[in-house]
């Protein structure tokens, strides 16, 4: 009989299905590394446009500051006019009461008393002088409590001049309060 020799046939199909399984394995590590890469890349893009969102929010946000600290500024300056835009029409609204303050003075205070000192605060005012007689500061207290600018008087203080001098003056301490206008800004000026 013959004799066939199988074996190197047998060897060659192993050796040819071994090399097809190198070049499956190569092609499947190239292709995993492939899909590696690109999913890679994929998610440093997404990391990317995640930092970029970040980025103007921070940016957005500082803006949003920039302009809460400017409003706040604004109201701040609103306020502080207003507070000055309220003083003035409170002087304006007052300025004609100095006038009828002074004329009332004048027109309470009677012969023989001579006012030296007037000092106002607030409201109260503290009228200093000299009298011939006590009975000219008792007038002037009358008239101040008929006065339509001038109410509550309290006296304080009378000295009495010496004995000795012919002519001398006593000396008083008057308080009394201003009565405050209710007239309105621009209301009979």
């Amino acid at each position: 009989m013959t004799k066939i020799n199988l074996l190197p046939w047998r060897e060659e199909l192993r050796k040819k299905k071994q090399e097809e399984f190198l070049i499956g394995i190569a092609f499947v590590a190239i292709a995993a590394c492939a899909i590696v890469f690109g999913m890679q890349m994929y998610l440093d893009g997404l990391i990317e446009e995640q930092q970029d969102k970040n980025r103007i929010i921070v940016e957005k946000s500082a803006e949003l500051k920039l302009v809460t600290a400017k409003i706040k500024d604004i109201r701040e300056q609103n306020e502080t006019l207003q507070n000055k835009r309220a003083a003035i029409q409170v002087l304006q609204k007052s300025r004609p009461e100095i006038v009828h303050f002074f004329d009332e003075i004048a027109k309470v205070t009677p012969e023989g008393v001579f006012l030296t000192e007037l000092r106002q605060r607030s409201e109260r005012i503290e009228l200093r002088g000299k009298t011939q007689s006590n009975a000219r500061v008792s007038a002037f207290m009358r008239n101040v409590e008929k006065s339509d600018w001038l109410n509550t008087p309290q006296l304080n203080v009378i000295k009495g001049a010496s004995k000795n001098k012919k002519g001398a003056l006593s000396s008083f301490t008057l308080y009394t309060k201003q009565w405050k206008s209710k007239v309105e800004v621009g209301d009979g000026l």
